[in-house]
């Protein structure tokens, strides 16, 4: 069974009280944030109102419109793993290993990282971290708040900081010197995902402030808190597993429809509610395919071409161009 992000199961009081801080410290109003989300502070206060991922990243929208160009996005990311609001969070600051602290973070990631669903890649000798849904330009603020969360963490778990590499999607930001105080210098833009990486073996380390017993069962009552409230899956995170499974089929929206028992006119009505569509989402899993072959299997763009069924590598360029925004000269540079 799949949510979906009109369904409420997001503690207000949890991650929201970050923000409503932060917002505080810059004398700005709680209204200013919670305005057109239909959430008041006293529910907040309250420690018992449940929202859903829409009004969740309304809120963050709302914040990225008036901080424009400031670093709460970063400052909100760097506390909302290390807060150990619930057993989920619990269960990732208590891991053994930075691989099972990322492994714990897809699992529960509806109640550690409601305005991004994670997903992770890896190769040889690097893991890659991205989020679906994440090439928006208007999901700048998530990326920027997911990013800071993973490092913040991971510095948290292994009390020193990471070299992480951090790749976007889109230009250089104005405010350049942010991203510089928050993540570092490693960075580069104009890139066809948004994705940070880290040498792999730093993944199987042992971490300092590990603890077997705390960690096994904050696991599992974030497991029975998942079960009891529905969570197993998103519906996005549903359909996106469905279409990189058969990716390599002629996949139509009539097709998929069939497969979740519902009529075309549904699905479509559903993504629709979701801010996307259909041949979004195609183009997602083939970008993130196409991503995957390249970078965890080293493949050709003639491979990658022949992998995803497009008949010549002309047409897959083209293709990849209006998937990513950039060449696949570029995006292999």
């Amino acid at each position: 069974m799949s949510f979906e992000c009109d369904y409420c199961f997001i503690p207000a009081h949890h991650q929201l009280s970050i923000l409503i801080d932060l917002a505080a410290s810059h004398e700005v109003d709680h209204h200013v944030l919670l305005r057109g989300s239909g959430l008041f502070i006293e529910d907040i206060f309250s420690g018992h109102k449940l929202i859903n991922q829409q009004q969740f990243q309304h809120i963050l929208k709302n914040a990225e419109q008036y901080f424009r160009n400031q670093d709460i996005s970063f400052l909100f990311g760097q506390r909302s793993l290390t807060t150990p609001f619930n057993d989920a969070i619990k269960a990732m600051l208590y891991s053994s290993s930075l691989d099972d602290a990322l492994n714990r973070y897809l699992t529960f990631f509806a109640s550690v990282s409601p305005w991004l669903c994670p997903r992770i890649m890896y190769n040889s000798d690097q893991i890659h971290l991205y989020w679906l849904d994440e090439n928006k330009i208007e999901n700048r603020f998530f990326i920027e708040s997911a990013m800071s969360a993973i490092q913040a963490l991971s510095r948290q778990l292994y009390q020193s900081k990471l070299p992480w590499t951090f790749e976007f999607n889109f230009n250089e930001p104005d405010y350049i010197e942010q991203y510089w105080t928050h993540l570092g210098g490693d960075l580069t833009f104009n890139r066809p995902m948004n994705m940070m990486s880290l040498a792999s073996h730093f993944i199987h380390e042992p971490l300092p402030g590990a603890s077997a017993t705390l960690a096994t069962i904050s696991h599992q009552q974030a497991l029975q808190y998942m079960s009891a409230q529905h969570l197993q899956q998103s519906f996005l995170l549903s359909v996106h597993q469905y279409l990189m499974q058969n990716i390599q089929n002629n996949i139509q929206l009539e097709h998929t429809a069939e497969h979740f028992q519902m009529s075309s006119a549904t699905l479509k009505r559903k993504l629709k509610k979701h801010q996307t569509h259909f041949q979004a989402q195609l183009d997602q899993s083939r970008l993130h395919t196409a991503i995957h072959l390249y970078r965890v299997h080293g493949f050709k763009t003639e491979q990658i071409s022949q992998y995803l069924q497009i008949n010549d590598t002309t047409n897959f360029r083209r293709a990849f161009k209006r998937w990513s925004g950039l060449t696949v000269q570029a995006a292999q540079s």
